[in-house]
């Protein structure tokens, strides 16, 4: 299970903190690293702060892009310190654990930390179904990068050494049927394309209040193929009354 989930740096300021993420990974068992578009690549300074991670450093997948790393990935789960427009998807690392381990039995799986300075951004954190939120003391809450994958990665490790022991974990064909990022995005795309063409999408806020509203629900794959199939066929009514 652990190896179906992938940690996701957003533009790292410094090859350090990949060298000590890498490494905090690495002690829990943890290995698929990406980097999106990092600020500082893997260098002599990310090698040494691994301490013995460099294997996590040679399999880093390095893309361009938030949608590129997690394209495949049928949960995404994105860090986030605001949260006062996020209470309803709101997480802590444990339940972060329980529920990256549930779903990574037949899925791939993103959990995102965001730059070092402001984090991720509002239209990637729109992207994620969860966010998660590490409930630090609020007079000193200063985690830097490498202490907050160390958190996540400790809470994944329990999550899957607990799983182990038990007996059942979830149902495995519900989860097989998740779609993926990509097939999401295709979704909002084409609901977006469609509601302005109709004048009922006149601003993003609707289209954020949709994403969420989405997101809350889980969709699983095929009740996503019955929606797609519900705007196409709203487009080719729009279309023969075009004609007429």
């Amino acid at each position: 299970m652990l190896n179906n989930i992938r940690l996701v740096l957003v533009e790292t300021s410094h090859s350090g903190n990949i060298g000590s993420a890498a490494r905090a990974m690495k002690t829990m068992g943890l290995a698929n690293l990406y980097l999106v578009s990092p600020k500082q690549g893997i260098d002599e300074q990310a090698v040494a702060l691994s301490a013995g991670a460099e294997d996590v450093l040679r399999k880093a997948v390095i893309v361009k892009s938030f949608d590129e790393a997690v394209a495949d990935c049928s949960l995404v789960i994105g860090t986030s310190a605001r949260l006062r427009h996020l209470q309803s998807t709101l997480i802590e690392p444990r339940e972060c654990g329980k529920i990256s381990i549930q779903e990574a039995h037949c899925g791939q799986i993103a959990i995102v930390f965001g730059r070092e300075k402001f984090g991720l951004t509002n239209d990637e954190l729109l992207k994620c179904r969860y966010h998660l939120n590490i409930p630090a003391n609020p007079d000193y809450s200063s985690l830097n990068l490498a202490m907050a994958v160390q958190l996540v990665s400790y809470e994944l490790r329990m999550a899957w050494l607990n799983g182990r022991q038990s007996e059942s974990m979830s149902d495995s064909v519900e989860i097989a049927q998740k779609p993926t990022a990509l097939e999401l995005e295709y979704f909002f795309a084409h609901t977006e394309k469609l509601y302005q063409s109709l004048g009922f999408i006149q601003n993003q806020g609707v289209m954020q209040k949709l994403r969420h509203l989405y997101n809350r629900v889980n969709l699983k794959k095929n009740e996503l193929n019955i929606l797609r199939g519900m705007l196409s066929a709203v487009e080719k009514r729009l279309d023969l009354l075009r004609d007429k």
